[in-house]
């Protein structure tokens, strides 16, 4: 019996540690190539090193975090194919999702993503719009009755993280993606799933040509400063 509260006291400890580091990284408290000092950690949240190692090596296998040898772990810093490749799953799992949906949305569900539709083209800052647009796809895609699919479609989600978002908001034009989202719901509220999937995919690859031009923008910016 002792030894089953100790394993429940240390899984216990690991996916607290495991959550907090979590959050730290997607909200960007810690940022992308910054250390990650277990005993820091490990005194910050009164647990001992073992389950902060064990979280960092799960957080290690959502390639938020790296390990290297005689430096330790550090947040992993996210290339821009990593990016574009996050965006391909977008579209594999959001367009399939999407399709599901479609047929099953009510006018309650159409009514609730044109409140956030009109709120996302009221907004003023990056993130606004940033935690707009999640939250219009997620109503867009929860009549799919799909949970595994939701649920892996929000870790893609997570695993981009709240500056990806940012950045990919920043890098798509605010009036531009309004109005697809516009044509989007039109769509939806039709019961056209296959138009509907064809904007939605226009949409997102879009938006991975823009991101590629942010990024391309910027390492011009970075080599004439």
């Amino acid at each position: 019996m002792t030894q089953i509260k100790t394993v429940k006291r240390t899984t216990s400890a690991t996916q607290s540690a495991y959550a907090q580091l979590k959050r730290m990284i997607l909200d960007s408290q810690l940022t992308e190539g910054s250390p990650i000092r277990q005993d820091e950690i490990a005194a910050q949240l009164g647990i001992s090193k073992i389950p902060v190692r064990e979280a960092l090596m799960r957080l290690q296998s959502e390639g938020l975090v790296k390990f290297t040898p005689n430096v330790g772990a550090t947040v992993a810093t996210l290339t821009v194919m990593d990016y574009i490749e996050m965006l391909d799953m977008r579209l594999a799992l959001e367009c399939r999702a999407l399709e599901l949906a479609v047929p099953n949305m009510s006018s309650v569900d159409v009514a609730h993503a044109r409140k956030l539709l009109s709120a996302y083209h009221s907004a003023i800052t990056n993130e606004e719009w940033s935690d707009l647009n999640v939250q219009f796809h997620d109503i867009l895609y929860a009549p799919s009755n799909r949970p595994r699919l939701l649920a892996t479609i929000r870790s893609v989600q997570e695993q981009m993280g709240r500056l990806l978002r940012l950045r990919v908001t920043m890098a798509a034009q605010h009036e531009r993606a309004h109005d697809e989202h516009v044509k989007l719901l039109e769509a939806c509220e039709r019961g056209d799933a296959r138009e509907a999937v064809r904007v939605l995919r226009k949409h997102i690859e879009q938006t991975q040509r823009e991101v590629q031009g942010y990024f391309r923008n910027s390492h011009r910016n970075a080599k004439e400063s």
